[in-house]
């Protein structure tokens, strides 16, 4: 199993290069939900950079794209030296294809976030021959375990960090302030939090970027306690660190590398992020109920 993080600063390559192989960046033109907006040619530095520290870069253009995107979208890649980054991150169906026909097909990371919940539909482009799929996060444990069994290429999975639970391509804080008539100051601030009124002992993260509005569950998922299990399974574990920053990943990711569990320091990173983890969905159904059905 190889790790993998996000970062803040490129400086940060350095220092976390110790504790993981490889790092996840994006420019918030294509990709959503990024720790940071890296410009053009912040991305070739963090190209250089990883070389250097012999690892491995990964490019993150998870928007859901309409046709003009799509061209914007090809000339980006376009620009950038493809063949030397690990892959490309993609949630569309259509941008997954567009670099296929740029001829790097074997680059196509597909993550439709919630989508690839069972053996069929994670093995659905074995024969576009990717390199590989994000697990739906919303699955159980033994759900990943299946799958890993019949993968038909590399398995990647959200290891560390807030789960998004909702996401709309409409900017809803910006309609808000709208309709208040007021300044929205809030657009791409990773510091808020929404609190719904028969949950107020739970505040949810909420983020309003480019693609849109997301929301976050308010508890970080952690794989550390299944760690021994999940490394037995997955070709790359995601430690995202939105909502931190890069000393975050600096506590966190020792942990994870070493499969160590340090209570203390577990308790201090809590104290100091002011949050809760927990084991996500790895040991809860996810069930949908159909309109009109009781499950009685």
């Amino acid at each position: 199993m190889k790790l993998l993080t996000t970062i803040y600063n490129l400086k940060s390559i350095e220092t976390l290069s110790a504790y993981v192989d490889g790092f996840l960046i994006g420019n918030h033109q294509f990709g959503t939900r990024l720790t940071k907006s890296f410009e053009h040619h912040e991305i070739l530095k963090a190209l250089e950079l990883s070389k250097t520290h012999q690892k491995e870069l990964f490019l993150v253009c998870n928007q859901m794209f309409n046709d003009d995107q799509l061209g914007e979208l090809k000339d980006f890649l376009l620009s950038l030296p493809i063949n030397e980054f690990s892959g490309v991150v993609f949630a569309d169906l259509g941008a997954t294809r567009l670099l296929s026909a740029l001829g790097f097909p074997e680059k196509v990371i597909y993550n439709p976030e919630t989508l690839l919940a069972n053996v069929y539909d994670f093995n659905f482009l074995a024969d576009e021959k990717i390199k590989g799929v994000y697990i739906a996060k919303e699955i159980t444990l033994e759900d990943v375990t299946y799958i890993a069994a019949h993968k038909k290429y590399q398995m990647f999975m959200v290891g560390h960090g807030h789960l998004n639970m909702f996401y709309s391509k409409r900017q809803l804080i910006d309609n808000f302030m709208q309709f208040t008539d007021e300044e929205n100051l809030y657009h791409e601030r990773q510091n808020l939090k929404i609190v719904e009124e028969n949950r107020k002992n739970e505040a949810y993260p909420i983020l309003e970027d480019l693609a849109g509005t997301h929301v976050f569950r308010s508890h970080v998922f952690s794989s550390l306690n299944y760690l021994d299990k999940v490394k037995s399974l997955v070709d790359y574990l995601i430690i995202d660190t939105i909502f931190k920053d890069d000393n975050y990943a600096n506590q966190i990711l020792p942990m994870y590398q070493k499969n160590i569990i340090n209570p203390i320091q577990i308790e201090s990173i809590q104290k100091k992020y002011n949050e809760s983890w927990d084991d996500g969905f790895f040991f809860k159904k996810t069930i949908y109920k159909g309109k009109g059905i009781n499950n009685d």
